[in-house]
C-alpha cells in the first residue's frame, strides 16, 4: 500500500487505507470513478486529500479529531461568507442533498472543487510585486466581511504568545528565549483596544496562498479565522508570506504591506505604530509554534523545520536591523 494512500494517523480518528473513505465520498457527491488521490504532506491539523476522477479534480478537507461539531460547522459558514465576498477561495460542493459536510468512517470532511496551482511555500519563494497586492487585495476584502465567528483557539496566533513561551522555552536557545522576552515585552505594552478589530484568516502564510494555473492569487484553508486587530493580520503576511532571505526587512516589509493595503481599507495612526512589533510577535510566533511542534507533538518534518528557521532567522534579523 503507498503512504500516499494512509491517513495521517496523528490527527484522524482513522487509521490505515483512506481508500473505502474516498470511495464513499465519490458516492455520495456523485463525482464518478476515482481515478487516483493522495494525501497533501504540509500542515499540523486537518488533513487535506486530493482526489482526480474521470471528470475533475476535487480536495476533501478532513477534519481533525478534535475538531467539534461547532468547529465543522463554522469552517463551512466561514467558506461561504468568504466566497460571497469574492474572495479568491476553493469552491465549497454541497451533497445532493444540501449538506455543506459529510461524515463518513468516523470522518467528518468537506469537498471543496481543487485548484491546480502552487502554493508559495511550494514555489519556494515569496510573491511577486503583482502577486503580494493580489493578496493584500484579498486580504483586505476578507476584514470587510460583516462576520464575527465564535472565537476558536489557535495556539499559533499572536496573542497566545506568552503562554507559548511559558510552553516551549525550555527547548529554546537562550538567544531566542531572550529575544522573545523582548517582544512580549513590547506587544503586551500595546493598546489591544484601541485597534481595528475585524474578521480575519489568521494564517496567510506560504504554505496558505496559491498562485492558480489560472493566473489568480488563492487565498487557502480559513479553519483558524477569527475575530482580531486588522494590523495582526498585515503583521503574518509581512512576517511570514513575505520573508525571504536577503531581502527586504521586516521594517520595510511591514511598510509595504501597510501602504498598499491603506489603498483598500483605510490604517489607523495606531494600526501603523504597532505594526512592526506585531510583526515581531508574529516571527516569534513561528519560532516557538515550531518547537512545539517538533519538541511537544513530535513533528519532525522539513515543513516544520522551515518555520522554525525563518521564525529565527526573522526575528535575528530584525532586532539586528533595530541595533544597527
Amino acid at each position: 500500500m503507498s503512504n500516499e494512500h494512509k491517513a495521517p494517523t496523528d490527527r484522524l480518528n482513522y487509521t490505515g487505507d483512506l481508500t473505502p473513505i474516498i470511495n464513499d465520498i465519490c458516492t455520495t457527491y456523485h463525482l464518478g470513478a476515482v481515478q487516483e488521490f493522495s494525501v497533501i504532506e504540509v500542515g499540523y491539523e486537518d488533513c487535506n486529500v486530493i482526489i482526480e476522477t474521470e471528470a475533475d479534480a476535487f480536495l476533501a478537507k478532513m477534519f481533525a479529531a478534535f475538531r467539534t461539531p461547532d468547529d465543522v460547522e463554522r469552517y463551512a459558514t466561514t467558506i461561504k461568507k468568504v466566497s460571497e465576498a469574492g474572495v479568491y477561495h476553493p469552491e465549497l460542493i454541497e451533497t445532493p442533498a444540501g449538506e455543506t459536510t459529510h461524515k463518513t468512517h468516523g470522518i467528518t470532511l468537506a469537498l471543496l472543487k481543487f485548484v491546480a496551482g502552487k502554493t508559495f511555500y511550494d514555489l519556494g519563494r515569496p510573491p511577486d510585486d503583482d502577486e503580494r497586492k493580489a493578496v493584500i487585495e484579498q486580504t483586505a476584502a476578507v476584514h470587510r466581511i460583516d462576520y464575527k465567528p465564535a472565537y476558536l483557539m489557535d495556539s499559533w496566533a499572536i496573542p497566545n504568545i506568552r503562554s507559548m513561551h511559558d510552553r516551549v522555552r525550555q527547548f529554546l536557545e537562550p538567544e531566542d528565549s531572550a529575544l522573545i522576552e523582548q517582544v512580549i515585552t513590547q506587544y503586551e505594552a500595546v493598546p489591544i483596544d484601541e485597534l481595528p478589530h475585524a474578521f480575519v484568516h489568521g494564517d496567510i502564510i506560504k504554505t496558505n496562498v496559491l498562485k492558480g494555473d489560472d493566473g489568480k492569487v488563492y487565498i487557502l484553508d480559513f479553519s483558524v479565522a477569527n475575530w482580531y486587530p486588522r494590523v495582526q493580520e498585515l503583521a503574518v503576511i509581512a512576517s511570514s508570506l513575505l520573508y525571504e532571505e536577503n531581502g527586504p526587512s521586516l521594517k520595510e516589509r511591514c511598510q509595504i504591506v501597510a501602504d498598499e493595503y491603506d489603498q483598500f481599507n483605510k490604517l489607523t495612526e495606531v494600526e501603523r505604530k504597532h505594526l512592526l512589533t506585531f510583526g515581531l510577535a508574529a516571527s516569534a510566533m513561528e519560532l516557538m509554534g515550531a518547537h512545539q511542534e517538533k519538541y511537544i507533538n513530535g513533528v519532525d518534518t522539513e515543513e516544520n523545520d522551515y518555520w522554525l528557521q525563518l521564525g529565527r532567522k526573522g526575528l535575528r534579523q530584525a532586532f539586528a536591523e533595530q541595533q544597527a
